[in-house]
């Protein structure tokens, strides 16, 4: 007796529930059928025409013909290749099966930037550091199907454990858990030794506290990547383990978190460096208020205050010819010296020289005044952005400054050249070096940083002991 037959409508709720991607074409590109699994591998539903591109070509090569079964391999819109089987079938129609290994490729795939997607949008909310480095360790845990999961960070010889996260009750390092580097083969000491990703595949054959932890808490497996901040520095590392085997490619999907980590800790680092530098903007500002009010106080105001007495008295002495001249001179005197050191204080906020003339003569002027001999090659004789000209000149100025009051040099060598879209300058002095680029409490040299800095620019310094400061700046020579 023949039981029920297969409907076409049951056909086709089983195709559509299977977990293999299957589609169908006609002639026209059409895809006449297309299961929820090949929708999401490849991005074609049905009742939709296939676009030019390599499925396309492929399709079009297996229309009209009865041959056998061929195997292709094409782009998908996920960027990750996709392998299959195309079936010519009755009524010209063209069949897709793709490989189970590519479907589950792509569903790992996109599980996996949903996971870093949810960490970006965490990183974006700007959330303290102890409830990302806990979601970074939950994310990772998850997505490898580990047991427990840790966000780990150098300390000197020490690794700190700040963020943790477990599926079970096996346990981990909780968080505040201090791990010496001495232990040469654990994996937080080889990646602070090879700042690459690293694994641990059986603990049993490790030895070292950090194992002998593991293994007494019943893991087998672990891997690790590691946290480069500034593609300089090893911060730390994110760690995920197992009681049993991890993914094949678990040190690269792991590597994504880490990266994520890196970039908070950067923003995290530059927005402190911005406060930063607007607090020594400020007080670079109140001092040199203070200073010009002392110096006006002590030197221009007292002169001019000086006259007014003189000329009160000349006033009264009008009748007494020779004195009244003598009043007169003095007064005159003390005018010329009272102008003379507002035209010094003005040199000192910005050399009217480098407005009308520009970065050339401003320097030509320097150094005619300079207590050292200045030599200066290579400066442009055209004009640039006055932003740019000024930075230039002060960067010189305070590396003169410094020359004459703290590095008893004898002389001073500036060198400047236009490369790659910047100005270069390079003031090199031959005085006792060990200059410090911190000191000054936001005047001097990181007053300068500043100024660089805020024109998109930089500012290196070398002064080693006994072998002179040297300067160097770069700025972008296009300016907004």
């Amino acid at each position: 007796m023949r039981g029920p037959a297969l409907t076409p409508a049951a056909l086709r709720g089983l195709l559509d529930a299977t977990p293999a991607a299957i589609g169908c074409f006609d002639e026209r590109l059409l895809a006449v059928y297309a299961n929820t699994a090949f929708t999401m591998a490849t991005g074609v539903q049905a009742g939709r025409v296939l676009q030019d591109g390599p499925l396309a070509a492929e399709i079009r090569a297996m229309t009209g013909g009865t041959g056998a079964p061929r195997r292709v391999r094409i782009a998908a819109p996920h960027r990750m290749p996709i392998s299959g089987t195309l079936f010519a079938l009755e009524d010209g129609l063209i069949g897709f099966v793709l490989d189970a290994g590519a479907y589950e490729a792509l569903a790992q795939l996109a599980e996996e930037q949903s996971a870093l997607r949810r960490v970006a949008t965490f990183v974006a909310s700007d959330p303290e550091p102890e409830a990302l480095f806990r979601v970074v360790a939950e994310e990772a845990g998850r997505l490898l199907h580990a047991r427990s999961a840790a966000t780990i960070r150098y300390e000197g010889d020490f690794a700190l454990t700040v963020g943790r996260w477990a599926d079970d009750d096996l346990g981990g390092f909780e968080v505040g858990t201090v791990v010496p580097l001495t232990d040469s083969d654990g994996l937080t000491a080889v990646v602070a030794r090879t700042r690459e990703p690293a694994r641990i595949e059986d603990y049993r054959g490790v030895r070292g506290f950090a194992a002998e932890l593991m293994v007494k808490r019943g893991y087998r497996s672990a891997v690790a990547a590691p946290v480069v901040v500034a593609g300089r520095r090893v911060w730390g590392l994110v760690l995920v383990a197992s009681a049993g085997s991890l993914g094949e490619d678990a040190e690269h999907r792991l590597a994504g978190f880490a990266e994520l980590v890196a970039l908070s800790l950067e923003s995290t680092d530059a927005r402190a460096e911005l406060k930063a530098s607007r607090i020594r903007i400020l007080e670079a500002g109140v001092t040199e208020r203070r200073r010009l009010e002392r110096n006006l106080h002590d030197g221009a105001q007292q002169r001019l205050v000086a006259i007014a007495v003189q000329l009160r008295v000349l006033e009264k002495r009008l009748g007494e010819p020779d004195k009244a001249l003598a009043l007169l001179r003095s007064a005159a005197n003390e005018l010329e010296q009272a102008l003379a050191e507002l035209r010094e204080l003005a040199r000192g906020l910005h050399p009217a020289v480098l407005a009308d003339r520009g970065l050339a003569a401003a320097l030509e002027t320097l150094s005619s005044r300079s207590p050292l001999p200045l030599r200066l090659e290579g400066v442009p004789e055209g004009r640039l952005a006055e932003p740019l000209e000024a930075a230039a000149y002060f960067v010189v100025a305070e590396s003169l400054t410094n020359a004459v009051k703290h590095a008893e040099a004898t002389e001073l060598h500036v060198r400047m050249a236009t490369e790659h879209g910047e100005l270069r300058v390079e003031i090199r002095d031959d005085g006792r070096g060990g200059a410090d680029p911190t000191a000054g409490n936001g005047t001097g040299l990181r007053g300068l940083a500043d100024r660089v800095e805020a024109l998109g620019g930089r500012l290196d310094l070398e002064s080693p002991l006994g072998a002179g400061t040297t300067v160097r700046a770069a700025l972008p020579i296009s300016q907004p």
